[in-house]
């Protein structure tokens, strides 16, 4: 479970460079926000800093590759 955890937060921290995200929270709401299935994430803090991550999260230009390396780091697999 660690080594999930660690893996994903290395590639989270690595996409959030590549985006000049101010935080891997923001990169993890633009991955959910790009879902197929287009779920909107409740985010149920009163912290004005975490809203406003998950706003800024919309204005993050996620590629497909880095959508993918997310899910990658998630599952352990590539899609096949």
């Amino acid at each position: 479970m660690m080594r999930l955890i660690s893996r994903c937060a290395q590639e989270l921290s690595v996409i959030a460079q590549e985006l000049n995200a101010s935080s891997i929270e923001q990169v993890v709401y633009a991955w959910i926000l790009r879902l197929p299935s287009q779920p909107l994430p409740i985010i149920g803090s009163g912290k004005i800093e975490r809203v406003r991550a998950a706003v800024e999260a919309e204005t993050l230009s996620l590629s497909r590759q880095q959508w993918f390396r997310i899910r990658k780091a998630a599952l352990g697999y590539d899609v096949p």
